[in-house]
């Protein structure tokens, strides 16, 4: 039978102070002394507590003056506390002191499985545990754990161990004084294994731990050892402030090894790279503060120790960002330095900028920008070069005026734009200041059409844009050329094409379907061009939920060849299967640049100097990426590059295939095969590594 008014009032009154009723359901209960009791199975709830065990043992009495108000509970036990689950074999807890122990206990947290002989319960939520185990698996037999003497949680999940070991089917691989950890950030695995077997080279094991975790600072170590060569050893460091306003990373390593694509790969030399990345900004968001540096021993450094985890996209550069943005203007700073010596760079020591926020001048309809720079620019070349490229450097004052006054009628607009340049160095190619100044005079007309059909729209954009400059005056040949922004000469160039957009009904995305746009570049007055219209080129891309087709194509008419050609497609072709193969050829005259659309160097320089210059750089390759559900834990990805078409080199190709799957609980499997060119024929890599994810 089940008694439960009577128990009800009988155990809740000693809680009625705290606020704190409840209700017991026992079966088959029997009462003796003020101790209540069954074998048959029973539950006991409040709040914020939830007690379930096959045999409960309820004591609320007075005895000596003193109130005795626990439960003792064995058996199928489980706990919910605060919203924490607890099951383990016994279970003793004060109502009063809302404390209590739970024997050979396990309770999890996110991903994690925490474990021990005792679970010591705090009145603040917090818990430790005694001889306690931590892993991702749930069975008790896990063959990967963290394992502690004496673990405290507290009730924000931030973990303290002390005397802690790392152990893998039971046997220690590494050893901790104490371990700190916030198990809510815990997210990642906490632990990585790898092996590299380079060709020509022993296998290189690698070994990477979460050694630290707080509030504010994450820390981990890694450990890789070459038997034959050497040792490497890394700190990373990830500090974020509570306010989330204030992040510094820090990427720390240095090896004395071999590598496989290092000039001498047979020979063991000291490698050292040390990056880190701080960001900062004020509680508005209007003000914001990046700094980067990279300092590598030498070029190969960044491939010799590749690890997506490793890699903060320093970009190999030592810089400083600053900006303020206001409603009426934007303040910038720029600092970049070299501190590779196998690098060759424009430095900002510093560059800063000031630019208003457009406005209209009165109620005439013309909007105006500007934009005023100054900046101390510096080039250095890369040292083994020096000789031949000498470094320059220079103060250079600069200024954007710019006027414009779009005109809009059914689907027609026109906008006449105005703009000068001016610019002032302080020393230049001719070993005295110069100045610069130029005018930049521009038309855009463009005409929308739109259309509709049963399943289809379609938007018609026929479009023409005039940019002509005046004769600097300064000669290309006077300052000192920093980049594109310092290049100049007499321009009259004509884009004129037509843009068709398709909209599809039955596969409707945020881009249009189809997009077909055909456009030339005419130039007027240019001496390096004989035609008058030398390039045609045009887009094309088709795009569908589960496809999608692109191309881009540049037809040179002056010299009768294919200017470049990419041509991609990427088909999810259902859950198991993926792929997108990308075709990419260039010419010797479509030259390397920047901006595809800035046409200052080919009206200033030959064709045949160009030719004989590094801008030349004519290529095919293709490229392909694969992906393939093999089974259901199972999946294969493949990746190639092949290169061929450059003239004087050898045609080359690179291969990666990576097989990953899940083993056991949440560890995975990752073995990958790599084939590169390297020196002395070392173009093998094989590497597989295990690690912990979330599922």
């Amino acid at each position: 039978m089940r008694l439960l008014p009577l128990f009800l009032f009988l155990l809740s009154f000693p809680l009625w102070g705290a606020q704190q009723p409840f209700t017991v359901n026992l079966k088959d209960p029997e009462y003796r002394d003020g101790v209540i009791s069954t074998n048959q199975g029973g539950v006991i709830t409040s709040p914020e507590l939830r007690i379930q065990a096959h045999h409960i043992v309820y004591i609320n009495k007075v005895e000596k003056g003193e109130t005795i108000h626990r439960v003792i509970a064995e058996g199928d036990l489980m706990l919910d506390n605060g919203g924490r689950t607890y099951v383990g074999r016994r279970l003793e807890y004060d109502f009063i002191t809302k404390t209590g122990i739970v024997y050979n206990g396990v309770t999890a947290i996110d991903l994690w499985f925490l474990g021990g002989e005792k679970i010591r319960l705090n009145s603040d939520r917090s818990f430790y545990l005694y001889n306690a185990f931590i892993t991702t698996s749930e069975s008790q037999k896990a063959d990967w754990k963290i394992h502690s003497r004496e673990v405290e949680i507290t009730k924000r999940n931030l973990l303290a161990a002390k005397n802690v070991t790392f152990r893998f089917m039971d046997t220690p691989i590494f050893w901790l004084p104490s371990f700190k950890s916030n198990l809510k950030g815990l997210t990642e695995s906490p632990v990585r294994y790898s092996v590299d077997w380079d060709k020509g080279l022993w296998p290189k094991l690698d070994m990477r731990y979460r050694i630290y975790s707080w509030e504010k600072l994450d820390l981990f170590f890694r450990l890789n050892v070459r038997p034959s060569k050497g040792a490497g050893a890394a700190l990373e460091s990830d500090y974020h402030a509570l306010n989330k306003r204030t992040q510094f990373l820090t990427r720390s390593y240095i090896d004395h090894d071999a590598f496989y694509r290092d000039t001498n790969s047979d020979k063991s030399r000291t490698h050292y790279r040390l990056q880190g990345l701080y960001k900062a900004h004020n509680e508005k968001g209007t003000s914001h503060l990046i700094a980067t540096y990279d300092w590598l021993s030498d070029k190969n450094m960044q491939t010799d120790f590749t690890s997506d985890e490793f890699e903060l996209n320093t970009a190999k550069q030592t810089r400083v960002e600053m900006r303020s943005y206001q409603d009426w203007m934007i303040l910038g700073i720029n600092g970049k330095f070299r501190i590779n010596s196998f690098q060759g760079m424009r430095q900002e020591l510093p560059e800063t900028f000031w630019t208003p926020k457009p406005f209209e001048i009165g109620n005439s309809g013309i909007i105006t920008q500007n934009r005023l720079q100054v900046a101390y620019l510096d080039y250095v070349s890369a040292k083994d070069i020096e000789p031949g490229v000498p470094d320059y450097g220079s103060s250079r004052f600069s200024t954007h005026n710019e006027l414009y006054r779009p005109f809009t009628r059914k689907g027609f607009t026109l906008t006449p734009l105005i703009a000068f340049e001016g610019i002032f160095y302080s020393d230049s190619q001719k070993d005295h200041p110069v100045g610069q100044a130029v005018v930049n005079y521009q038309l855009l007309l463009d005409l929308t059409l739109k259309r509709h059909y049963p399943k289809m729209r379609h938007v018609l954009q026929p479009y023409a844009a005039y940019q002509g400059l005046t004769y600097p005056t300064a000669s290309p040949d006077s300052p000192y050329i920093f980049s594109l922004q310092d290049g100049f000469n007499r321009l009259n160039l004509l884009k004129t094409g037509i843009r068709n957009l398709f909209y599809t009904k039955n596969s409707p995305l945020f881009e249009p379907n189809i997009l077909i746009d055909l456009y030339a570049y005419s130039f007027f007055g240019a001496e390096t061009f004989q035609k008058v219209v030398p390039k045609l080129q045009g887009n094309l891309i088709w795009s569908f939920p589960s496809w999608k087709l692109s191309s881009r194509l540049g037809w040179n008419i002056e010299e009768q060849v294919l200017d470049y050609a990419n041509i991609a497609l990427a088909w999810t072709i259902n859950e198991n299967f993926a792929f997108k193969s990308e075709f990419r050829h260039r010419s010797r005259f479509d030259w390397r640049k920047d901006d595809p659309d800035n046409f200052i160097m080919e009206v200033t320089r030959p064709i045949p100097e160009l030719l004989h210059s590094p801008l030349s750089d004519g290529r095919n390759t293709l490229l392909s990426r694969l992906q393939i559900k093999l089974a259901p834990q199972w999946i294969a990805r493949l990746e190639s590059h092949i290169g061929w078409g450059r003239g004087g080199e050898p045609n080359y190709n690179e291969a990666k295939v990576d097989l990953i799957t899940m083993i056991s609980t949440s560890w995975k499997l990752r073995i990958t095969f790599v084939h590169s060119p390297a020196p002395k024929k070392k173009n093998d890599r094989f590497a597989f590594g295990m690690s912990l994810v979330k599922k």
